[in-house]
């Protein structure tokens, strides 16, 4: 038999991961200091090829008209949906196998964000919940909200409102990202209006905004907030 030389040899190489906003199913919408926010979106039977997550992420079920279902009808105290966290450093593909198409909102976070906790989400395999705020099953007027999950530098609240509510103007000392925003109208004085809301209903609200929430007569809403703990006018 004669043997092969080295240079005859083909060895098969394991495939190498592309950054994440160089993958065609991932597209960057808002880019700042704190967050690099990518909306997904992967049709019907397609996978996404092998990229690469630096960064830790929140995840975000996607709101407005990006939304993958009708908004849930859920009880005062009920989780309607999912955030997710995920430590950066980790490579992966996405394959959707559904008849519809998959649609999600990565909220990268650009800054070190320290211990993560539990509060009234598990993000964090085998860690206890600790200091859930979630209110009782009918127990709890519109609007309610409670903390999903905290960072050193973020902190994670799911909010839910009936329908014909209007909050107050909510006193926003640190910068805001609001996402999933399904049947929620925001307007506010310094002019933030939800009619310019990125894809997947994403809305980033500076500091003193004072931003109003507020849903139509005929359906309740719900929404995402992402607060910055080290921002605002004191940390500029």
């Amino acid at each position: 038999m004669t043997a092969l030389s080295a240079s005859s040899i083909v060895l098969a190489q394991e495939p190498v991961a592309i950054p994440v906003e160089s993958e065609s199913h991932h597209h960057v919408v808002l880019d700042n200091s704190y967050v690099r926010v990518l909306f997904v979106e992967i049709p019907a039977h397609e996978s996404t090829l092998l990229h690469h997550h630096d960064l830790p992420c929140v995840s975000v079920p996607p709101g407005g008209a990006d939304a993958m279902t009708a908004p849930p009808s859920t009880q005062q105290g009920t989780v309607p949906f999912r955030v997710g966290y995920a430590a950066g450093g980790f490579s992966h593909a996405v394959s959707n196998s559904s008849d519809r198409t998959m649609r999600n909102i990565a909220v990268e976070l650009v800054r070190p964000q320290g211990t993560i906790r539990n509060r009234c989400s598990a993000v964090l395999k085998d860690e206890p919940l600790k200091d859930c705020d979630m209110p009782k099953p009918g127990a709890a007027p519109s609007p309610s909200h409670y903390a999903a999950f905290e960072s050193d530098e973020i902190l994670v609240e799911v909010w839910e409102l009936g329908p014909n509510t209007v909050t107050p103007p909510m006193d926003d000392r640190m910068d805001m990202l609001a996402g999933n925003l399904t049947n929620v109208f925001v307007t506010s004085a310094s002019g933030i209006d939800s009619a310019n809301a990125l894809r997947g209903g994403v809305l980033w609200i500076p500091a003193g905004s004072k931003p109003v929430f507020k849903t139509g007569p005929d359906s309740g809403g719900h929404f995402v907030t992402i607060t910055f703990k080290d921002s605002g006018a004191a940390a500029r």
